[in-house]
């Protein structure tokens, strides 16, 4: 679909390292573009769309006669058109409910993506995931997730959104389907563009209109241990900033708010400072903690592509291969063209802290939320909490082991019981990309500490602290050659003790390190292609994009830990 021609094999080929074939493709069918990585993954998960993974195939069958098979001739707007009023009207729809030449087809389908998972799972050197994505919507709003499962045992068929249209329901068919009927099957439920829900992934109010209850809370808490903060639909961090003056918010948002607004703008409403951005949706965990006794947003971060043609892990600024329009490119392979929006980004990575490169290893590490997300970079971050952290970890060559053995990583809690009448002091220790031969690392800028809570009058509060490296370094970079004009650090690392703790207040701490500018993707092609601003109207199409001024020409590259909580030991905690 969309002139993606790949499968699950392909895609793992190229995140270990091997060329791929990419659209558009000639009147022979032969692909006039490839990509390759320069540095191969250590794990990956192919999450196709649960809802259109027998569409494809009956449509390849000319036998195929079922009520909706005059849409296999018709475009792609159409049938995703088609696939959303069949949600929720009783018409006919390419594979709508009781097909069973379609049911047959996904079920052919999921087997080939669990066989493909298998044969490319190499315990210790590459690590397949066995997953789908659950599209539910919630009108026009966004409430997709990634489900991935801790190994091969899996359940018959993947739970859609036409099996169950609400998250509610997805964990309760997790639960009958997976957890309580298959031996060692597990699952963990991640959030996907939380920035283009409208609010609704993170709400203490379900799907139905109905007040979370402690049971539902747990559940969740359960099933969502992570949460994708990018990909190259934007960045769901934060928005503005709430209370505090945080200019890094503005870090590649999308103008729109939902999918539905992104191709018709009159429809739908501004993106909006709430709990579509992971910031907020984390003190909306604080607040339900108090009334509910369970947080079900503690969540954890994560980056992830989400790209549409197999080229998971294409992240890099410099050989930018589109990921949604790419589908979609025109012309010649050979034409030169911005392949994607411009609004649009390369997408993030997924880091995980594991003892061994497995799946178990692996998926204990999301469990425990030991996880970071970085924009594309391979930046180095370690994030420790503890009460009696020394001032000279940053000497010493035993900080990582320090770290675990006096406090918690990254994804842990402290103890309040701990304490001894001691503020929390974090361990915070970054390391700049290395970089390949084609594009060298950037050098970072500073390392920030977020701490985020919620008063006793409810009101989301936050801090931003620099922690180690200056704003003032003067780094920029020239925009004629993309060429960076001042350099910043190799390495940045600190303790940190925040100076306002409040022992009676649930708070939560997250570590954030930044590079110093650099261009980005658009600007890179733009830039190789002489591109001339100066009569818009006479540039080709796939070029316009470039005098797009409201994308910033430079981006600053970044990485983002998952948070540390503290929590009161009883029931003194302010309200």
């Amino acid at each position: 679909m969309g002139n993606t021609r790949l499968g699950p094999d392909e895609a793992y080929q190229f995140a270990r390292g091997h060329r791929i074939d990419l659209p558009p493709y000639d009147a022979l069918g032969e692909s006039l573009r490839s990509v390759q990585l320069q540095r191969p993954l250590d794990f990956l998960a192919v999450t196709d769309h649960a809802e259109a993974l027998d569409a494809v195939r009956v449509c390849e069958n000319p036998a195929y006669d079922g009520p909706g098979a005059w849409m296999c001739h018709s475009s792609p707007w159409t049938r995703m058109a088609m696939g959303l009023v069949g949600r929720y009207l009783p018409v006919d729809t390419l594979c709508g409910p009781g097909d069973v030449q379609c049911a047959l087809a996904g079920a052919e389908v999921w087997s080939d993506i669990v066989l493909s998972a298998q044969q490319h799972n190499a315990p210790c050197d590459f690590s397949t995931f066995i997953g789908y994505e659950w599209s539910g919507l919630d009108g026009g709003a966004n409430l997709h997730r990634n489900v991935i499962f801790r190994n091969s045992a899996v359940p018959a068929a993947p739970v859609s959104a036409r099996d169950a249209r609400t998250p509610e329901a997805l964990w309760a068919a997790l639960d009958e389907h997976c957890r309580d009927s298959i031996d060692g099957c597990e699952a963990v439920t991640i959030p996907h563009n939380a920035n283009l829900s409208q609010g609704r992934m993170f709400s203490p109010m379900t799907t139905a209109g109905v007040r979370m209850t402690p049971a539902l809370a747990a559940q969740r808490a359960r099933y969502e241990r992570l949460a994708e903060l990018i990909q190259h639909k934007g960045d769901s961090e934060c928005y503005g900033g709430v209370g505090a003056e945080d200019e890094l918010c503005g870090f590649e948002k999308l103008p729109y708010s939902s999918f539905v607004q992104k191709y018709l703008p009159f429809l739908g409403e501004a993106p909006a400072d709430d709990s579509r951005y992971l910031r907020e949706a984390l003190r909306e965990g604080l607040r339900l903690q108090r009334e509910l006794g369970e947080n079900p947003f503690a969540i954890g971060f994560i980056g992830g592509t989400d790209s549409h043609v197999a080229a998971g892990g294409a992240v890099a600024e410099d050989n930018h291969p589109g990921h949604h329009g790419a589908q979609h490119i025109s012309g010649t392979g050979a034409a030169a063209q911005l392949p994607d929006r411009v609004e649009q980004n390369p997408g993030g990575l997924a880091v995980l802290y594991a003892e061994e490169n497995s799946r178990d290893a692996l998926y204990r590490a999301m469990q425990r939320r030991e996880a970071y997300a970085t924009s594309g970079p391979r930046i180095q971050l370690r994030f420790f909490g503890g009460w009696n952290y020394e001032d000279d970890l940053c000497e010493r060559v035993d900080l990582v082991a320090q770290g675990y053995a006096n406090g918690v990583p990254m994804g842990g809690e402290l103890r309040a019981a701990d304490r001894n009448g001691r503020a929390p002091a974090f361990l915070l220790a970054a390391m700049a990309d290395t970089g390949t031969a084609s594009l060298p690392g950037g050098a970072l800028q500073r390392l920030q500490v977020i701490k985020a809570w919620v008063d006793a009058e409810g009101e989301s509060r936050e801090e931003i602290h620099d922690v180690a490296g200056s704003v003032e370094s003067g780094a920029q970079v020239d925009l004629k050659s993309c060429q960076p004009l001042a350099r910043g650090y190799r390495k940045l690392c600190t303790v940190w003790r925040d100076p306002e703790f409040s022992p009676a207040t649930s708070a939560l701490y997250y570590a954030r390190v930044v590079e110093t500018p650099s261009c980005r993707w658009h600007r890179r092609i733009c830039v190789a292609n002489a591109v001339n601003c100066d009569d818009v109207e006479a540039l080709p199409d796939g070029f316009k994009g470039c005098c797009d001024e409201s994308v910033p020409d430079t981006v600053q590259e970044r990485a983002w830990s998952s948070p540390i909580w503290y929590r009161p030991a009883s029931s003194e905690e302010t309200r």
